[in-house]
């Protein structure tokens, strides 16, 4: 019969302040760890920091297109249909939490616009940098609706929407950016919430792409002639919450992800969203390898409740490694240690929780474990 251990044995076997070795699943050697996790009465909620409103400036055309893939005209344009605009590909996904507690919130629809990489908007009749109309087109503009549309991902997150599209292109007095707005409905289908923000990238990421990559490199200058520290939309004190990191490269594309806080914005339950009363979001899903060969599958998940969890690695319908362990309200990262016999490659990572009401939910990523 298996024993569950203390938590002052879990954590002078973790070897570390605040690791807690919860329960070790049954057959695997592997155990579920819970890092700076809080205590286990009641702890208040992780606060997340109010993004900035900024305006919606002069290119906001309500389309109502809802997609993920917003590279090219849809097929009922009535100019260019189906016409995909070129540019190197940059996947965004944007959170939208409570600032408040942290928590994801659904059911928010959520916009994206923004100019191509000539610095054109589409479905506008003149622009600041010339080039004649875009009247009829619509690329480059879409929304998605927070814990219901999948996006990119293989199933929708919890608060999250995404999209395929590419990197912005510049015009002149302005720094390269992304437009975002967020509405929410209340039960009559009436706009509770009306937010707009906007998403800019570094200066040296915009560089690598305007001078490295076509058609940007063909335009003069090549280099955005507006800064972000001299655009006159993006202040200084929204630097660290709107200008976002990227990773990849130009051959293969580039991935950013937004993270939103709004305050006094709840969850739209009523939307639609598969068990959207559960509060939980996964927020990241990795498998990092240490020093002496040790392979841990790490998830970041933010609880708004207590759940008990139950985490597992798996490929081609076998499990590689799991465990469960409850999980206390607020942000905590979880720890799968995996067996040495475990080969390198594609994986899923699968979180299954169930809160004390028996509501549940699933959430899951692609991970790649290091050989």
């Amino acid at each position: 019969m298996q024993r569950m251990i203390t938590r002052r044995e879990a954590i002078g076997a973790a070897g570390s302040v605040g690791a807690a070795y919860l329960l070790a699943a049954s057959g695997l050697p592997v155990a579920l760890e819970l890092l700076d996790a809080a205590p286990a009465a009641a702890a208040p909620a992780s606060s997340v920091v109010v993004t900035p409103s900024m305006t919606e400036g002069p290119y906001w055309v309500d389309e109502m297109l809802r997609r993920f893939d917003v590279r090219g005209n849809t097929s009922s344009s009535s100019s260019r249909a189906g016409t995909r605009q070129a540019g190197v590909p940059l996947t965004l996904k944007i959170n939208v939490l409570d600032s408040s507690g942290g928590g994801a919130i659904n059911g928010a629809h959520v916009d994206i616009w923004h100019a191509n990489a000539y610095g054109l908007y589409s479905d506008e009749g003149q622009q600041q940098t010339g080039g004649g109309t875009t009247q009829g087109q619509n690329f480059l503009r879409g929304y998605q609706v927070t814990g219901i549309d999948a996006g990119v991902n293989a199933s929708a997150v919890d608060g999250q929407v995404s999209f395929k599209t590419i990197w912005p292109g510049w015009y002149q007095g302005r720094a390269i950016h992304i437009h975002v707005r967020v509405r929410t409905y209340d039960a009559s289908g009436t706009v509770a919430t009306n937010y707009t923000t906007q998403i800019f990238f570094s200066d040296k990421d915009n560089s690598t792409v305007l001078t490295g990559a076509a058609p940007y490199s063909s335009r003069s200058p090549q280099a955005d002639p507006t800064s972000d520290e001299n655009d006159n939309v993006l202040t200084h004190a929204a630097d660290a919450t709107n200008i976002v990191p990227v990773a990849g490269s130009l051959a293969d594309g580039f991935a950013a992800t937004f993270e939103i806080g709004l305050s006094g914005v709840a969850s739209n339950v009523s939307s639609g969203a598969s068990n959207a009363a559960l509060s939980a979001t996964l927020r990241s899903a990795t498998v990092v390898k240490a020093a002496n060969g040790q392979r841990t599958l790490v998830l970041s998940l933010h609880a708004g409740e207590p759940l008990a969890a139950h985490a597992s690695l798996l490929r081609g319908g076998k499990t590689l490694g799991k465990a469960t362990g409850q999980i206390a309200l607020g942000t905590h990262s979880l720890r799968v240690l995996l067996p040495g016999a475990v080969a390198g490659g594609a994986a899923s990572a699968k979180l299954a929780l169930a809160d004390a009401a028996g509501r549940s939910r699933t959430l899951t990523a692609h991970v790649i474990v290091p050989a």
